[in-house]
């Protein structure tokens, strides 16, 4: 009787359910295939020309080459378990990180993977991973885990970036994402546990450990100018991380100041002074990824519908939107026009600064938008 019931329920369940199709591919070890892909958690987008790129959860991969109205899952996906992140040095060849220290690369536009790599016995995530070129890369992860190719990923080597004995969780991995300047081309950075700062002047080789002050965990960074980083920590903190020329600049006394030396390698000696500045986006939302803007503005998406536009050098002024939907956003991506995509719980959404201020402002709106600013001057 308790089998006829159960059965009946569940036919009950399935006649109510929307008519999509999903192909659950047990036993075979390939990602879930279905229609309401996009309507996943997302954790990482990567903008590629006019392809979005974006990984979730049980080997999501999919991508989109109409700024997010439409989207194409992958075709083959060797792996259902959680993707982290995604690099896409070109709009062909991409390399995406997951649990289970997994590596995997699609040559063809996202379609059909291959893993690169895989330690299972590791029983923890690769939480990003960053491409240089279609030959150079970086992937991090919990417990200090630490990957470098240097020939597209046909094999992954381990490195040190840190020899914390803590062996703190490598949350974020990034260069300079302005790549016409050649100068800082080789530069490679990383934030994690601890509020340590990652610096590396040879794509990877070699790492140097800056304290930032910060006693939280870093979520990701960005290079914003020449010696000028954002890093987004916990509870809508921001740290601004200045470089300073240590035989021209003295160290202010009002501010942390974090002075390393490399020192093994070909850069030994060579030492780094940074001056770190703390400050808040006015709510308490931990922030998750940050985007240049064409304008120099950086765009920062954040848990809890947080979205945030930085302006470090005309108004010097953080704009904090906190959406009426309150949905936690991972990644975020700025498709021109002041419009923004943005992803991570219940999959994507548009985006728009201006119309959270006008929610905001207006006595006619019913929308529960919420808008704040902070200013850095």
């Amino acid at each position: 009787m308790k089998s006829f019931l159960s059965s009946l329920v569940a036919i009950l369940l399935l006649s109510i359910l929307p008519n999509y199709a999903v192909n659950f591919n047990y036993g075979t070890g390939l990602a879930m295939k279905s229609e309401l892909a996009s309507k996943a958690l997302i954790n990482a987008m990567e903008k590629v020309d006019n392809r979005v790129y974006a990984v979730g959860v049980h080997g999501l991969a999919i991508f989109s080459d109409d700024s997010g109205e439409t989207w194409i899952q992958s075709d083959v996906m060797p792996y259902d378990n959680t993707l982290t992140d995604i690099s896409c040095p070109t709009k062909n060849m991409c390399w995406a990180s997951g649990h289970d220290a997994t590596i995997l690369h699609s040559n063809d536009g996202g379609l059909n993977w291959v893993v690169q790599f895989q330690d299972e016995g590791f029983d923890a995530p690769l939480l990003s991973i960053h491409m240089y070129d279609e030959n150079v890369g970086i992937a991090l992860g919990a417990f200090s885990l630490s990957l470098r190719t240097q020939d597209g990923g046909k094999n992954w080597g381990y490195l040190f970036v840190t020899d914390d004995e803590y062996q703190p969780h490598l949350n974020y991995v990034f260069s300079d994402p302005q790549l016409w300047r050649k100068s800082t081309a080789n530069e490679g950075f990383a934030v994690g546990e601890l509020g340590k700062f990652y610096l590396s002047p040879d794509k990877g080789l070699t790492w140097m450990t800056i304290d930032s002050g910060y006693f939280g965990s870093l979520w990701s960074g960005i290079k914003a100018d020449v010696g000028l980083y954002l890093l987004l920590g916990m509870s809508g903190n921001i740290i601004i991380a200045n470089e300073l020329d240590p035989n021209l600049e003295e160290p202010p006394l009002d501010k942390h100041t974090g002075l390393e030396c490399f020192e093994s390698g070909y850069y030994v000696g060579d030492c780094k002074v940074f001056t770190f500045e703390y400050t808040n986006i006015g709510v308490k939302n931990s922030l998750t990824n940050a985007v240049l803007m064409e304008d120099g503005r950086i765009a920062i998406s954040g848990n809890g519908g947080t979205v945030t536009v930085i302006d470090l050098f005309k108004k010097r002024v953080i704009e904090t939107c906190v959406r009426s939907d309150r949905l936690s956003n991972t990644s975020i991506v700025y498709l021109g026009n002041e419009e923004f995509l943005i992803a991570g719980e219940n999959g994507f959404r548009k985006h728009s600064m201006i119309e959270c201020f006008d929610n905001f402002t207006s006595e006619n709106s019913t929308s529960q938008d919420s808008y704040y600013k902070v200013d850095l001057s």
